[in-house]
C-alpha cells in the first residue's frame, strides 16, 4: 500500500471510532419532560412523531414538543443513570 493510503485508512477509523463513542453516548443519555414527565428514550425513538430509533435528544428539531403534553424541547432535563 501507498503512504496516501494508509493515511486515508487511519483517518477513516479515527473518524468511526469517534462516531461510535459519541453515538454511544447519546443513546445512553434519555431525557425527561419537566411538565408531565414523559422520558425521551433516543434508543427507542418517538415513533409517534417519527423520529427514529438512535436519534440523540440534541438531533431533534428546534421546535420539537413533548408528544404527550406539548411542552417545549426547553423543558426537558437530562435523566443521571
Amino acid at each position: 500500500m501507498r503512504a496516501g493510503t494508509i493515511e486515508i485508512i487511519i483517518a477513516i477509523l479515527r473518524v468511526t471510532v469517534v462516531t461510535t463513542s459519541i453515538s454511544g453516548f447519546y443513546l445512553m443519555t434519555k431525557y425527561v419532560c419537566l411538565i408531565c414527565g414523559h422520558e425521551y428514550n433516543p434508543e427507542k425513538g418517538e415513533p409517534t412523531q417519527k423520529i427514529a430509533p438512535g436519534t440523540p435528544f440534541s438531533a431533534l428539531p428546534a421546535d420539537w414538543v413533548c408528544p404527550v403534553c406539548g411542552a417545549e424541547k426547553r423543558l426537558f432535563k437530562e435523566v443521571q443513570e
